[in-house]
């Protein structure tokens, strides 16, 4: 999914104009925030956004800066003006509750140690702890268990080049037994085991056995364990996470691991009869030589009036909260609203929602928005699409990424300059015809330069910059026991991480069903070599060879 943070949002008032009575007989929801991000950025008095602001629901962060722009409120104008300070400049706030809303661990890496010192003497823990100010300032961190709570907020919250100066050494045992008791273990672990930088701290934790944590720590705990080699720790660990997942790709993951470990049968044949349709199960048949057969690529459809076709993202919503609710003995009535060639992609909705997990959707509602594509470019765009909105072209997510393809509003208006067709409102993307034509125009980019439909799909839903920096830092994809698999469990991004394995087992079952067969094997094979699976690493394979 092409992503942004809404700071990274910058838009000029809408042409096409949205007025209060677009917002305010609409149930609050995301669809509704959608709307009043987008009033917000209108030419508008201080009155008219302040209805529109308190029918937002969950306000964060980028909501109640758009709201300060606009308001005559003194304190919404004050905590946002606060809140926004620079690290430069928050030494030189004389109030104290503005300085509390300023001052944070990552912004507090750039000051002085002295200013620390100062800012925790005038805060005093009145707005909340400040300690670890103080504990900023010390020599030493995790070398002892006197004050690990205020270290373990520095841990997790100045970002990673600061734990990479200070974090990243062996952990006395004392210490490494603390934390486990800590609650915040599970995202200690996640950081220590994702980021390649911080190999001292990995080595510690790989020796880290038994615990009772939450069943995804178990699993991180083992892949950590399984890069350095201590494979009897590492199956205990699976084995704790395959008991406690409740998610069928979870515990098949658990499995997989399990047989590359131990190379026991028992644990393949066990994974291939798994009722998902996800990489782990794919490449347990592929190395079997078993087919995959719970899935349905076509439905019959009547035409009707009225269909309920996805589009409308409100009528969508509702309509939702019924699949929610259904059952094999009331899906027929639901059906029935959703027949019809338009309505193809929320039948298979319906059906896929109601049977899960024993049949999966892999339908083709939007063909005649592709027929000048090759059939790997669809099973690609599709695979894309199961992934991203199940076919229903009218969600909007919680950063407001659009329609079938989930592109960012910011993406729109890049991509409007040079396409063709052009929106007249956000809500054009909710079209599939506009969706996929606009998605192509950016997957081309990806395309150009990432040669394996793992790391487009990284690409896709996390950005070409994040992909390449995850390719060049050379310690990923590179050839190894358990690669490339070790590299994908380790990505640190959990959506990231996630929607590229989906993807790839999506795009695997349209290859198949295009009549274009892939392996698996050769997928992976290719992930790890740098000259063929990207262009960032060949290039930089190229340049190598020529200095030498």
């Amino acid at each position: 999914m092409m992503r942004s943070t809404l700071a990274a949002i910058l838009l000029a008032s809408s042409a096409w104009g949205l007025s209060l009575s677009d917002i305010n007989d609409k149930p609050s929801s995301r669809q509704k925030n959608f709307l009043i991000w987008q009033f917000l950025h209108q030419d508008i008095n201080a009155s008219q956004a302040s209805e529109a602001f308190y029918q937002v629901e969950n306000v964060n962060d980028r909501f109640l800066f758009d709201y300060a722009a606009k308001t005559d409120e003194i304190e919404i104008k004050y905590t946002a003006m606060c809140m926004q300070q620079q690290p430069s400049a928050i030494p030189m706030i004389e109030q104290d509750d503005c300085l509390m809303l300023a001052i944070n661990p990552a912004k507090a890496t750039a000051l002085k140690s002295e200013d620390r010192e100062i800012i925790a003497a005038r805060l005093n823990n009145r707005f909340g702890n400040t300690e670890w100010l103080r504990a900023m300032n010390q020599q030493s961190f995790y070398m002892s268990i006197d004050n690990l709570a205020n270290e373990t907020t520095l841990f997790r919250l100045a970002g990673a080049p600061y734990r990479h100066q200070y974090f990243n050494h062996s952990l006395p045992l004392n210490v490494l037994d603390a934390l486990t008791k800590n609650p915040h273990f599970s995202q200690i672990v996640f950081l220590s085991v994702t980021d390649t930088a911080m190999d001292q701290m990995q080595m510690s934790l790989s020796a880290l056995s038994g615990g009772h944590f939450e069943p995804q720590t178990h699993f991180f705990l083992a892949m950590n364990s399984v890069k350095y080699g201590k494979f009897d720790i590492a199956l205990e660990h699976l084995k704790e996470a395959k008991g406690r997942f409740t998610s069928l790709i979870d515990r098949d993951k658990c499995i997989f691991w399990l047989y590359q470990i131990t190379k026991d049968q028992t644990y393949l044949n066990e994974l291939a009869k798994s009722l998902d349709i996800n990489m782990y199960v794919l490449y347990a048949r592929e190395l079997l030589q078993l087919p995959t057969e719970n899935y349905f690529t076509t439905l019959p459809t009547v035409q009707r009036s009225n269909s309920i076709n996805g589009i409308d993202p409100f009528e969508w919503r509702e309509f939702a909260e019924e699949v929610k609710a259904s059952n094999p003995e009331t899906i027929s009535a639901l059906i029935d609203r959703c027949d019809g060639n338009d309505s193809l992609a929320v039948q298979g909705y319906v059906l896929e929602r109601t049977y899960q997990p024993y049949i999966h959707n892999f339908t083709m509602p939007y063909d005649h928005y592709m027929s000048n594509l090759t059939n790997d470019q669809k099973a690609l765009v599709y695979a894309l699409m199961r992934q991203e909105t199940r076919f229903i072209p009218g969600l909007i997510s919680r950063s407001f990424a659009l329609g079938l393809m989930q592109i960012m509003p910011f993406n729109v208006d890049s991509i409007s300059k040079v396409h063709p067709m052009k929106p007249t409102t956000y809500f054009d993307m909710l079209q599939p015809e506009i969706s996929i034509a606009y998605s192509l125009t950016h997957m081309q980019h990806l395309i150009n330069n990432l040669h394996n439909p793992v790391l487009i799909a990284y690409g896709y839903n996390g950005g070409i910059g994040s992909t390449k920096r995850l390719l060049m830092d050379g310690k990923r994809f590179m050839p190894g026991e358990f690669e490339p698999f070790l590299s994908m469990e380790l990505i640190g991004n959990d959506e990231n991480r996630e929607y590229g394995k989906r993807v790839l087992a999506n795009y695997v079952i349209y290859k198949q069903i295009f009549g274009e067969p892939v392996q698996l094997k050769a997928i992976f094979d290719n992930l790890i070599q740098p000259s063929q699976s990207d262009s960032f690493r060949a290039e930089a394979l190229k340049k190598s060879l020529v200095l030498k």
